[in-house]
């Protein structure tokens, strides 16, 4: 027993010891990517020494009802354990401080408490269990403990969390002059992404406490571009597939329902100005009429409607369910029920006059493409308590209306698709409770709603798109068949567009394509180096597609072996110099995989050795990336040096391509470096990140970054 006790005393040692050495070189360490798990199982493990100590805290305080020998064996066990997971969670809670986004002061309270704790607790091994500083190390380590676990739930959770089911319900009150921002999008930001992004916890270096640090950004850009959506991160990370190591919030965390991501793309579509209210938004306006809708679900969450009507009882409402007809509980709890009768061939009467054994407990009957005629409306009145009626594409005629009078809660009745005509005008002054009237592909003229709406104020007519013989519709672009961008010497590239008769143009010189003078797609096209292949599609007495890009390389000459002059990020390291001949092209959505070597603080920096026998070559193409919302911007300058010595080469060319002067669409583009023909062994490639963006991006002043997955020479 003592022989153990002496390997574990030291075990523990050596792990505070290890420990000791992190803290002082911790600027100097990184903790490599197979590491990381390691230190990921903090969480896990931290429960134990908890425990442990709260044990020995207990057994300390009941210690006068145990034997001493029994009080002896069982506090050796405890302490020595708690010993050994204490110093171990102190390490893994370390290694877990080094990845991106525990840098805050809350970090350093709880990692500096918890490296107390394991010190503590090591001094109990050395103290006589008999002694007063003994119970005073003990129950000094049980309040530290207290500390360090409240500090990490304050990382992990807010440092509100606490106190969080009390404040929730101290609801604040918006009105129409309430910023939408405060109102709607900071709401869903508090519940969807805070808890990873704020003061204390700051993933990907992302703060968004507050609108100022939002539009400030992290390590990736700003939240979002003002006007710009499809371009804007939390929206692009959004859409991400759940799985996706990049998709936002993580897989496991709640997600962005479809409301809540269409009101956000509307916020910043229209701006994301923090200040505009829904009262100075335009009528029209589409973030308007979401903010109506989320305001008037707050309003009335917790006043569902109330019915006074009895339940159905069970065995009843499972008799009514068959193949053609299903009728349910409108919501648990409710005792409203919901009916859809569906399957035009199978259609009886009878799934109509049936209902009436539930008639006060339907409110919805979905009858849409059955063949219901004008008499069955007359079975459909018995449903007083009726509130939404859905007679899409059946056979009932405006004097159907008629046989409704009963149903004088009916709020909402579906038309759409109906003989339907001026005459139903006649009927709707029977339903005092009606709301919506939805008349789409009806006879009902724009004249027509015009006059609805004088003649029935409190009611919203919705006609929906009616088409123009003047309309013409859009094509949508050519479609690319090939899988692969990057192709193999005499690899064809191949168009094609689903509709019949479209006739695709094409341009390989940078110019945008036209329906005249540009190249007819006949046949697949050849390449030889890199190319940008702008297209459309035109069909006569169709609207012309927008411009669909496609960007193409070519295997060149290989190289026999590259190294990198300058290492790349740590982040963004790829997989090192064969990332810039494994012809694996990367995504310009996601720049932590393999093939993207990233570059911020130094320019990338590369060589190239084409061996004894060089080919001649007088083309070098650089494959970079483009993200701008992500401050991943093409290189300001490209340089290349040729020579048959590595430590003596000369300077090739030297390109300095035009900077931009607005955002660009995300793309993995290529940099054509024309050079005098020349057949040198090794080759030296340098490419420029800009050192601060221009004063039209969100992050002006910023360095930037380059991305490179390839070299291609020609």
């Amino acid at each position: 027993m003592a022989r153990l006790e002496k390997i574990v005393s030291n075990f523990v040692f050596f792990l505070l010891f290890l420990l000791a050495f992190l803290l002082i070189f911790e600027s100097h360490v990184t903790i490599p990517y197979w590491l990381q798990p390691v230190g990921r199982m903090h969480p896990m493990v931290l429960h134990f020494p908890i425990a442990l100590i709260v044990m020995l805290v207990l057994l300390d305080l009941f210690q006068s009802h145990l034997e001493p020998a029994s009080f002896e064996k069982v506090h050796k066990v405890l302490l020595y354990a708690t010993a050994v997971t204490t110093s171990l969670s102190a390490i893994m809670g370390f290694f877990l401080s080094k990845e991106e986004g525990y840098t805050s002061d809350l970090m350093a309270l709880h990692k500096w408490i918890g490296v107390s704790v394991s010190y503590l607790v090591y001094l109990l091994l050395l103290t006589d269990q008999k002694k007063w500083w003994y119970k005073i190390t003990l129950y000094s380590s049980l309040v530290i403990l207290f500390f360090a676990g409240h500090f990490g739930a304050g990382l992990t959770h807010g440092m509100d969390f606490l106190l969080e089911p009390i404040t929730k319900n101290q609801k604040k009150e918006f009105t129409e002059n309430t910023p939408v921002f405060e109102a709607f999008i900071d709401p869903i930001l508090e519940a969807k992404c805070k808890g990873c992004h704020n003061h204390q916890k700051r993933k990907g270096d992302l703060d968004m406490t507050s609108y100022a640090l939002m539009t400030r950004g992290g390590e990736h850009g700003p939240v979002w571009i003002q006007g710009n959506p499809a371009g804007s991160e939390i929206i692009k990370r959004a859409l991400l597939p759940l799985e996706h190591e990049h998709h936002m919030p993580p897989e496991g965390k709640p997600q962005l329902t479809g409301s809540e991501l269409a009101l956000l793309k509307s916020w910043i579509s229209a701006g994301a100005d923090a200040n505009v209210s829904m009262a100075q938004l335009d009528p029209s306006d589409t973030l308007l009429m979401l903010a109506k809708q989320r305001m008037k679900a707050r309003q009335g969450g917790g006043n569902r409607p109330r019915y006074d009507f009895d339940f159905a009882s069970k065995d009843l409402v499972a008799s009514l369910n068959n193949p053609y007809r299903t009728v349910v509980q409108q919501t648990p709890g409710s005792p409203a029920l919901d009916v859809n009768i569906f399957v035009k061939q199978a259609f009886k009467s009878e799934y109509i006059s049936e209902l009436k054994k539930i008639k006060d407990q339907v409110v919805s009957l979905n009858l849409a493409y059955m063949p219901v005629k004008d008499d069955d409306l007359t079975t459909i009145a018995a449903l007083g308590n009726l509130e939404k009626l859905n007679l899409n594409h059946t056979d009932i005629t405006s004097a159907a209306l008629a046989y409704l009078d009963k149903c004088t809660r009916l709020n909402s009745l579906s038309l759409s698709g109906t003989a339907v005509d001026m005459q139903l005008s006649d009927g709707l002054g029977q339903l005092p409770a009606l709301k919506d009237v939805y008349l789409w592909n009806t006879s009902i003229t724009h004249d027509n709603l015009t006059e609805l709406k004088k003649q029935w104020p409190a009611i919203r007519f919705h006609l929906g798109y009616q088409a123009n013989e003047e309309d013409l519709i859009r094509l949508t672009p050519p479609l690319l068949k090939n899988k692969n961008k990057v192709l193999e010497r005499g690899e064809r590239i191949v168009l094609e567009h689903k509709l019949p008769g479209v006739s695709i143009r094409y341009t390989i010189d940078g110019s945008d394509p036209d329906s005249i003078s540009s190249l007819i797609y006949q046949k697949p096209i050849e390449i030889q180096s890199f190319t940008d292949i702008k297209t459309i599609a035109y069909k006569e007495g169709w609207l012309t597609s927008e411009v669909q890009v496609f960007e193409f390389f070519v295997k060149g000459a290989s190289p026999v072996e590259a190294g990198l002059i300058n290492p790349p990020s740590r982040k963004y390291q790829g997989k090192g110099a064969m990332s810039l001949m494994d012809f694996e092209k990367g995504e310009a959505t996601n720049f932590r995989a393999k093939p993207w070597l990233g570059y911020k603080d130094k320019p990338f920096a590369a060589w190239v050795d084409f061996g004894e026998k060089p080919p001649a070559l007088q083309q070098m193409v650089l494959s970079f990336g483009i993200n701008m919302g992500q401050y991943i911007m093409p290189p300001v300058q490209v340089e290349i040096w040729g020579g048959n010595d590595l430590n003596d080469v000369k300077l090739l060319k030297r390109l300095t391509p035009p900077p931009p002067d607005a955002y660009r669409p995300d793309a993995v583009s290529g940099m054509r470096v024309p050079f005098a023909t020349s057949n040198f062994r090794y080759y030296k490639i340098k490419a420029l990140p800009v050192k601060k963006l221009p004063p039209w991006h969100a992050g002006k002043g910023s360095a930037g970054w380059v991305f490179v997955d390839e070299l291609f020479f020609y």
